[in-house]
This record gives structure tokens, sequence and C-alpha cells, in this order.
């Protein structure tokens, strides 16, 4: 029977491993050390009370009278004056002209035309004769007003179908150039703490075209300045520039990690009070006001410490959903041998997700990270049945039945805890496995 163990077991690193992400060997130290745990894995830990807490946050027309007819004066006999000649008839009066067309915003209607002034009295009558009657007066006609305009249109919803465009798009951005692109940690506040990311952005940018957004989750010991290193899990050099990258920095002992050199001891996810996945969304609005992101093509990945961070943020923020007031903005996951370490979740809201897991992990059990899986096809409208478990080479099982756009993907493949297996002989599989998963939306 699985020995229980706590997430600290769990995040216990030894500082002498290494492991590779399939790159050059100047990156086979980019992703840290291993996890190591002196006794054989359970069930998937449990975390600390401070982990499951929810995360903080951190959106007259003047009526012109009708004139009366003047009535003219009889004078000398009345039994034998003739009678005088009927007095000219008033013109009439033209209707007033259609007031101008409303402006397009605000949409008002324009001010309507002032109608002309109603026509003078009839002429007098005759001497002696009967009274004429009097012109009839104008009539004011006051002008209709104008049409408003259509309001401007708004931002991308959440029809994860379509492409949203987030306030970026057709803006200079206010970060300084010479902030990414080269490493340079960026500052944030999130939480009541200051934190910080790394961020990469195509060369040939274009404000006018939406980009995917993807962040990448560092693992235990790690930090943003190893993710930027091995080009966020090597998705960078598969996105043919279709793509941005961000890595934020992991805490330790209830800290922002600070080390600037390729890793840091201790540094992870464990979510205290929200306080990452506050971080989560502080990053994710800050891109999206400064690049021009498609709001609905937001993705999340991340290895071990970091594949737990990576569900937890798209447990608690899926693309259409709200939670603690936050409106949700994950599309899509890769979690590779991942586990529950930032806090227990349970999916409600449909995310396309992605996992592995090697069968013989002894840091995090293969069978939680099945559970991860299984957790999302039920938010997803899946058919469950337990993926196939490798032997030999690898071997990748599409859950049936799932909700349109929200398909869920596991790996087994035969090996320990790492995010780049390799079925021997040859670089990993997955990079291209993950990055064909996220564009296919």
């Amino acid at each position: 029977m699985p020995r229980a163990f706590s997430v600290s077991n769990l995040i216990m690193w030894a500082t002498a491993s290494t492991l590779s992400f399939g790159c050059a060997s100047s990156e086979n130290d980019s992703n840290g050390g291993a996890l190591t745990t002196g006794t054989t894995p359970g069930p998937a830990a449990s975390p600390s009370p401070s982990d499951s807490a929810s995360s903080p946050v951190a959106p007259t027309n003047s009526t012109v009278p009708t004139e009366s007819a003047s009535t003219s004066t009889p004078s000398g006999n009345p039994t034998t004056g003739p009678t005088g000649p009927t007095g000219p008839s008033a013109p009439t009066s033209t209707p007033g002209p259609t007031g101008p067309t409303g402006p397009v915003v605000p949409g008002a209607g324009g001010n309507g035309g002032t109608g002309p002034t109603g026509g003078s009295a009839g002429g007098s009558g005759g001497s002696g004769g009967d009274a004429s009657a009097g012109g009839a007066g104008g009539t004011v006609s006051p002008g209709a007003g104008g049409a408003g305009g259509m309001g401007a249109g708004g931002t991308g919803g959440s029809d994860p179908g379509m492409s949203g465009r987030s306030s970026g798009c057709g803006t200079e951005p206010t970060i300084p150039s010479n902030m990414y692109n080269n490493g340079e940690r960026i500052s944030i506040t999130a939480a009541g703490m200051e934190r910080r990311y790394i961020l990469r952005v195509p060369d040939n940018y274009d404000n006018t075209k939406a980009y995917k957004l993807i962040v990448a989750w560092h693992q235990l010991d790690g930090n943003d300045v190893q993710m930027y290193a091995n080009d966020y899990y090597h998705l960078f050099p598969l996105s043919n520039d279709s793509a941005i990258f961000v890595a934020p920095n992991g805490q330790k002992n209830g800290q922002p990690c600070s080390t600037t050199g390729n890793g840091d001891g201790g540094c992870g996810w464990p979510n205290s009070g929200g306080s990452d996945v506050a971080l989560g969304d502080a990053v994710v609005a800050e891109i999206k006001a400064n690049f021009c992101i498609d709001t609905n093509r937001i993705f999340a990945t991340g290895w071990s410490y970091g594949g737990s961070m990576s569900y937890k943020h798209a447990c608690e923020r899926g693309l259409g959903g709200t939670k603690d007031g936050v409106e949700g903005y994950i599309r899509g996951i890769a979690v590779y041998s991942g586990a529950q370490l930032s806090g227990q979740c349970t999916p409600s809201t449909p995310v396309a997700y992605y996992g592995s897991h090697g069968t013989s992990d002894n840091v995090l059990q293969y069978n939680g990270g099945v559970g991860l899986a299984q957790n999302f096809a039920g938010a997803n409208g899946c058919d469950w049945s337990t993926p196939q478990q490798a032997g030999g080479n690898h071997v990748c099982t599409d859950i049936s039945g799932c909700s349109d756009g929200y398909p869920v993907q596991f790996c087994s493949f035969n090996g320990g805890h790492t995010p780049d297996p390799s079925d021997g002989g040859g670089g990993s599989w997955q990079y291209q496995l993950v990055w064909d998963f996220f564009d296919q939306f």
C-alpha cells in the first residue's frame, strides 16, 4: 500500500541532479534538479490549508403661435357700399428641414430644425364691404431629429471558436522594448508582493495581428530565467512567430524568489492565499494591455510543480467561467508529470487538456497524473475511460465524447519524472505534440 507524503516531501530536490530538456548540453541543467523523496509516493499530495484558499482579486420645440386674422372695420352705408375684395391668402409654410445626423459616438440624435414663421394676416376689406377673413397662419413644422449612430464594436468575447482582440491591439506597448526578448526581468505587483516575469515577443511583432499567449510555469527549484533559457519548454521555436510567451517567477517561504541565475533552490508555487493565481491574473492582464493578444487563445503549461500550477491556473481561470469575481481566460493547458500541489481544485469550466506522465515516476505518482486528466474530462463532457498505459514506446489516448473544441489527450510513456521523454534515440517527442495541441485552436 503506497505511503502518504506531504507537499514538502514532494518538493525536495537533489541539487546535484540535472535533467535534460532535450536541448544542447548548455541547457542540460535548464530545468533544475529532479524532485526527490525518500519514500515511495502515494496518491497526489494534499496541500496545506493555505493552499486551498480562494484567489484574491488581486473591471422644446418652441411653438410659434399662429397669428389671428385682423378684421376690417366697415365704413359708409352698409346697404349700398360695394363688397370689398377678399384678402390674399397667407402663404403655406414649408416644413422645417431634417435635423443633422447625430454623431457615431455617443449616438445621440441631432436637434430638430425650426419651422418657418406662419403667414401674415389677410388684407383689409374694402371700404364699406364685409370684412374679409384673414389668411391662416403658417403651420410650424419642427425638423425630425437626426438618427443615432451605431456604437463602437466591443472586444472579443469568450466564444472559443472566434478570435478576440485585447486592448493592446493597434497601440504601442508601454513596456519598453529593452525589457523583453533579452531575458530582462519585469517587475509586477500581485497579492501585495513584488513579483516578476520574463517576456518573449516575436521579432516581427505586428500590433494589428492577434497572437496566442502562452504562460510557462517553472518546476520546483527553477525560475523565470531558466524558462527563458530553454525557450519556454522549447515551444517558442515551434510557434513560428504566432505566439507571445511569458514566464512568471515563483515564491518560497512566503516571499518572492529573487535569484537572478539559472534556477533557484526551493522556488515553486505553493499558491498560499491564491497568491500565485493572482500573479497569473496580473501578468496576463498586463500583457493583454500592452500587446495584441487573441483573448480566446491563452494557454498555460508546466512540468512537475509547474504542471501543478498550470492545472490550478486552468481550474480557477477557465475561459468562459468566473470565480471570485474574476473572469476566466485559459483556453487550454499542457501538464507534464503533474499533481495537485498548488491547492485542491475540481474544474467546472471546460478547458482543453493535454497531460503526460511516466509509468515509473517515483516523484509524483503516475495514477495521480491520470487523475488530473480525468478531472478535466468530467468538465469537458467526455466519456471517460482509463488511457492505455505504455509498455514500450509512448502511447497517447484521445478521450472520446468530449464537447466540441475541448479535447482531453493523455500520453503515457515508459520512464520517470521528466518533461522531455524519449522513446530512445533522438530527442523528445513531446514538444511538437504539445505545440500541435495548442495550435489546433
